[in-house]
């Protein structure tokens, strides 16, 4: 029975692990807090430019690329840096892990490199895109990515191989690129447009704000899904938007309340990130440092999700005080890959199939 009793207190302290959200800043600098309660944990400034992309694994390794052209690396569990990655010759804009075996990362260089977590081993440099490379998505499944480019085309690249598979060339170049959850389909952000492409038949769904035309323009910045069938869309003019998906169409649902601001303190601010940092919970980033947390019904967002006002609750907000670029959240947990996959199994493959490229000094702390 003791020996039980400690088991669970074990596993008792393991679930009292928070998560953590972590903000990037216009000026190079890093902070982060919990999601519970928004108490700060960390709070430094590791790059030398504004802080354009960040990400985290559920192994609790941070990645941020940044306009210094770097990648630098830090464990959230230990609370240390891990060092840098110094591989591109421009802006790092946009950077992803696929579970605790891959890093990728993609620059205004026009091109993507493939990292192997661990010892950070560039595996592939490939050039993605004619010009700078704007973001990229990996697949759930971890073998294909898909990324775009200031060139106005999508790419759907064969991840083992960094080879192209597909592409679809785009009015304007996109600026975001998410997966569903099913990884069925893909969302693609222009300032103009929200595109919804299904992979498998290359149906496509469109979405365009009626409010924006002639010389009004607001600017679509950010978007993620909820569900299968929802996804939240945030604008320049500080608008949270729930579009729903149906056959042919994208169609406005449901949008947030949003404060007015306080005499005399100018517009309001921009919606600059959005992060789904649980089943149920969501994270908008404005560019005034304001961080709101958002819980969800998760059920009302599946595939025929019709979003409503009772479906969402502000669960309070954080003011950093800092010129917000990005977000990411750090959920602690095992890592779970679709379909079965084993991280061994996806880690082998990559090791196996791609050529070795020069490996990059790597700066300890």
């Amino acid at each position: 029975m003791k020996g039980s009793s400690k088991k669970d207190a074990e596993l008792d302290e393991e679930k009292e692990v928070d998560a953590t959200v972590v903000v990037g800043t216009y000026d190079g600098g890093m902070l982060g807090f919990r999601l519970s309660d928004g108490a700060q944990v960390f709070g430094y400034a590791p790059h030398a430019g504004c802080i354009k992309a960040l990400h985290c694994n559920q192994a609790g390794k941070l990645a941020s690329g940044a306009t210094d052209n770097t990648v630098r690396l830090f464990d959230l569990v230990k609370g240390v840096e891990m060092g840098e990655l110094q591989e591109h010759e421009d802006t790092v804009c946009s950077l992803q892990y696929w579970g605790a075996t891959t890093l990728v990362t993609g620059s205004n260089d026009g091109q993507v490199c493939i990292w192997r977590c661990g010892d950070y081993e560039l595996l592939l440099k490939f050039r993605g895109h004619k010009a700078a490379v704007t973001c990229l998505a990996v697949h759930p499944s971890g073998r294909m990515m898909a990324s775009s480019g200031r060139d106005s085309r999508i790419q759907l690249w064969d991840l083992t191989r960094g080879t192209s598979a597909a592409h679809l060339a785009v009015q304007e170049a996109v600026e975001a690129l998410e997966w569903s959850p099913s990884g069925e389909s893909i969302a693609a952000l222009s300032p103009r447009e929200l595109l919804v492409v299904q992979v498998i038949n290359c149906e496509t769904a469109t979405f365009k704000d009626p409010a924006s035309a002639g010389f009004l323009r607001i600017s679509l910045v950010a978007t993620t899904f909820l569900g299968e069938g929802v996804l939240a869309l945030g604008d320049g003019r500080g608008d949270v938007r729930f579009i729903a998906r149906g056959k042919e169409s994208l169609e406005e649902a449901y949008r947030l309340p949003v404060e007015a601001p306080a005499p005399g303190s100018g517009p309001a601010p921009r919606v600059k990130a959005l992060v789904r940092a649980t089943k149920d919970q969501l994270l908008v980033g404005l560019s005034s440092g304001r961080v709101e947390v958002w819980r969800f019904a998760a059920n009302k967002m599946g595939i025929k999700g019709k979003p409503a006002a009772g479906d969402f609750t502000k669960l309070h907000v954080v003011e950093t005080k800092s010129r917000l670029t990005c977000l990411a959240a750090w959920v602690p947990g095992p890592t779970v890959l679709p379909d079965g996959q084993g991280k061994t199994d996806a880690k082998e493959e990559v090791e196996a199939e791609a050529t070795p490229g020069k490996k990059k000094k790597r700066r300890k702390v």
